[in-house]
């Protein structure tokens, strides 16, 4: 009888403990429940941008469990320059589609503030990515940038070279449809003439899809039509910057042998002998456009009785110049060797044929293009790495 009363009461006592812990545990939660509940229209989420975990008196509700207005959380702008976080977690709103142009122009502010190799890329960049993961979102990215980014903006080619070069590689459905959409053709560029920004944007991403296509791919693509229209766009008709990057597009698509002798056996020497002469023009673009013809008649389309430009270089009062043989693969270099360009997508470099040890020294450079370049002193042991800056 003991035994059994002992038994009862040590249940009793274990039961009670039991019951006592758990509400010591729950009590917090369940005081915290109903506050919400009283709120009314509250969330329990977090912003994923600018909330900070704050210290409080133990007792309170977590950081985690901090109550948040709705409408403080929606109408927060997102700062475009910070990337969003990859993935969704239980508490963030699915992203909504969003203006295709608006992302492009985001793109296009935002780019100039990017200077180094490690910062992340902008928001707008990354969901321009992830849209052309599609065939039908990378035709989309492509007719925006064709579509939006102005003829005054020095850094317009640089972000559709950016974006186009960044993006996935197209399907060959997508570039039939690309083609389609853009149904280009001689009689197409006169009529985008009086357009040049429209112009210009669409022979800078021909030349950008030309290098970065090969084989069939870039054959497809250079269509008579997409000819006609890159020839075309040489004329005096045309914008100068127009005709720099038609100039640029046709080198690109010259990559591929098949395409080198479509293009050599089209009236192209003719546009580029004329456009020759323009190469010391005190006008810049115009001296850009000289450079590329002549730099294209010299190394791609050789016209039959002209002497090469090298051949007939005044070197007499030349000193030092830029050393053609101590220079990465993209780099073009003119005939007196103290011009160069890049219009790859790479960052080519190229060292000069004079070195000084002592002394106190000064160079001085004449900037001729709004791009991306860097100016200054290299050892001999500097390794040229034209996929970095």
């Amino acid at each position: 009888m003991i035994v059994v009363c002992w038994i009862i009461f040590s249940a009793g006592r274990n039961l009670t403990r039991g019951l006592l812990l758990t509400l010591k545990l729950y009590t917090p939660w369940l005081l915290g429940a109903f506050a919400a509940e009283d709120m009314g229209n509250a969330c329990v989420c977090r912003d994923e941008s600018d909330i900070e975990d704050c210290t409080r008196p133990s007792g309170q509700l977590r950081s985690a469990d901090i109550i948040v207005p709705e409408v403080e959380t929606r109408n927060r702008p997102r700062d475009p320059v910070r990337p969003p976080r990859r993935g969704r977690g239980p508490h963030e709103p699915r992203r909504k589609k969003q203006n295709v142009d608006v992302l492009v122009l985001d793109t296009l502010s935002v780019i100039r503030t990017l200077v180094d190799n490690d910062q992340e890329p902008p928001y707008s960049m990354i969901t321009l990515h992830e849209m052309a993961e599609t065939d039908d979102g990378w035709l989309e990215v492509v007719q925006s940038l064709i579509r939006v980014i102005p003829l005054e903006d020095p850094l317009g080619p640089a972000v559709i070279t950016l974006l186009l070069d960044e993006c996935p590689l197209p399907t060959k459905d997508a570039l039939q449809k690309l083609t389609e959409v853009l149904s280009l053709s001689g009689a197409v560029a006169r009529q985008d003439a009086p357009s040049p920004a429209k112009h210009r944007n669409t022979t800078a991403v021909l030349g950008c899809l030309a290098e970065k296509l090969a084989g069939p791919a870039s054959v497809g693509l250079l269509s008579q039509g997409t000819l006609e229209y890159l020839v075309e766009s040489l004329s005096l008709q045309s914008h100068p910057t127009v005709m720099l990057f038609a100039l640029i597009a046709l080198e690109k698509f010259a990559q591929t042998s098949e395409n080198k002798l479509t293009v050599s056996e089209s009236c192209i020497t003719d546009h580029l002998l004329r456009l020759e002469g323009w190469v010391n023009n005190p006008d810049y673009l115009k001296r850009q456009v000289g450079f590329c013809a002549q730099w294209s008649l010299d190394n791609l389309f050789l016209k039959e009785g002209r002497q090469l430009a090298y051949e007939k270089a005044d070197l007499t009062n030349i000193n030092a110049m830029l050393n053609s043989n101590d220079v990465s693969e993209y780099l073009k270099i003119s005939p007196n060797g103290l011009e160069a360009r890049c219009d790859a997508s790479s960052f080519e470099s190229v060292r000069c044929t004079f070195c000084v040890d002592n002394g106190i020294w000064y160079y001085e450079v004449t900037v001729i293009t709004s791009g991306v370049m860097q100016i200054g002193w290299a050892t001999k042991d500097s390794k040229f790495l034209n996929h970095e800056m």
